[in-house]
């Protein structure tokens, strides 16, 4: 195999993730295509719907769009001149719901049924950019894809860890636990976005595994540093103080402590941004709590409106099996905006930030940190958060990938020249 970085970069980049382009919150592989195609061709390839998930969703807005391509796999690939001329959106054709089966010889035929189904569609795609091969990247989807076809059209496979799959629902954890070391051990270069997570999948894969933490647009949230935004509508009927927090509102968050901080500062209100996903993970009323806001999911490039015009913001996650593994990509958006933080010591990596960020287990310790954060906030401590997000951007993580992608082209063609002597 003859291989190199200048050769890579000339290839589109295929991207698979459990997450959709138009979904309702970022993600870091939506965020990692949009900077990878700033210089290269990229087709980002949608979360695939099962036929379940079309009957169950086939009055949603987002089925309604990707209908013709969905039932008859027509134009498969879509253009995305709004966020680069180089992005693309691919939607595969329908695949047949597996997940409910046990591990077994007909889970594992229908998996290999779906994945060439899959690789049919991006091979479409590939052909309708006159390309034969690509870099294949696979961004934490382990029930798609994990073990390619021997006439997949990849040059190169990379796979990405960005949760502790083992600690999850049990949906995804039941085939996908085992897939994910499956594509670790088949990938030629796999990265975790947390200490944690190399730690687990170095030991469970027994292969070497590289560590590359999220990143933020740094761009884009800089706007709530620099620029006198606007003030959102959805803000307009909230008075000062304001806490805020933005992204998913789901089983990392700890209610307990939520409910602690309203009640702690009645004074203040709090205000969320994302989607809610909490109905299984708390008894608490949450819409019942006076001072607590939900305005819903916005688009990244809203976010930075919302972060201007929060006085303090949150991180409010339990500090369990799964948040131990994150490195979450909202701690570098909201250090690009100034604005004090204070947050959980949830993570090792989110322990990287002590000093720049006020970090409390204890719920009345965190509710009191809240005010002393606020009380003792300056331009100077603006500037030092700002500065620490402005090394951490996504410009930053690509060139990481393709610095750890040289590295190991050489350890691979060494191993090649040592059986060849």
């Amino acid at each position: 195999m003859t291989i190199s970085v200048e050769i890579l970069q000339k290839l589109p980049i295929v991207m698979i993730s459990m997450s959709r382009w138009d979904g309702d919150f970022s993600s870091a592989a939506w965020s990692l295509a949009k900077t990878f195609a700033k210089n290269q061709p990229v087709i980002y390839v949608d979360y695939p719907y099962t036929l379940l998930d079309y009957w169950r969703e086939r009055k949603s807005p987002a089925v309604l769009r990707r209908k013709q391509r969905l039932l008859y796999g027509r134009n498969p690939i879509e253009p995305l001149p709004q966020f680069g001329a180089k992005l693309y959106a691919l939607t595969p054709p329908l695949m047949i719901p597996i997940n409910w089966l046990p591990n077994g010889t007909v889970y594992s035929i229908l998996a290999k049924w779906n994945d060439r189904r899959l690789m049919r569609s991006i091979t479409k795609g590939l052909n309708a950019l006159n390309a034969k091969e690509c870099l294949f990247f696979n961004s934490f989807n382990p029930l798609y894809l994990t073990s390619l076809p021997k006439d997949f059209p990849a040059k190169a496979f990379i796979y990405q860890s960005r949760d502790n799959i083992r600690a999850l629902e049990p949906y995804l954890r039941k085939h996908g636990a085992r897939e994910e070391i499956v594509a670790v051990k088949n990938a030629f270069l796999s990265i975790v976005t947390s200490r944690q997570l190399q730690a687990d999948l170095t030991e469970l894969s027994g292969m070497t595994v590289d560590y590359l933490p999220n990143a933020a647009d740094f761009d884009t949230f800089r706007k709530a540093y620099e620029e006198d935004l606007p003030q959102p509508a959805e803000l307009s009927d909230i008075p000062h103080p304001i806490i805020g927090y933005t992204g998913n509102i789901c089983h990392r968050s700890d209610y307990d402590l939520l409910a602690a901080i309203c009640a702690g500062h009645p004074d203040k209100h709090i205000v969320m941004v994302g989607p809610r996903n909490h109905w299984n993970s708390t008894q608490i009323d949450l819409d019942a709590i006076p001072n607590l806001h939900f305005v819903g999911p916005k688009p990244l490039e809203r976010l930075p409106e919302f972060l201007a015009h929060f006085d303090v913001l949150i991180l409010p996650f339990l500090c369990n099996e799964i948040t131990k593994s994150i490195y979450p990509l909202k701690i570098n958006e909201y250090l690009a905006s100034g604005k004090p933080v204070v947050a959980t010591p949830f993570s090792q990596d989110i322990l990287s930030f002590d000093g720049l960020i006020r970090l409390e287990k204890d719920h009345q310790a965190f509710v009191s940190a809240i005010s002393e954060e606020l009380a003792g906030d300056s331009p100077s401590k603006r500037l030092e958060r700002n500065s620490c997000a402005s090394k951490n951007t996504w410009d930053d993580r690509v060139a990481q990938i393709w610095h750890l992608l040289e590295t190991r082209i050489k350890r691979f063609h060494s191993g090649k020249a040592q059986e060849l002597s």
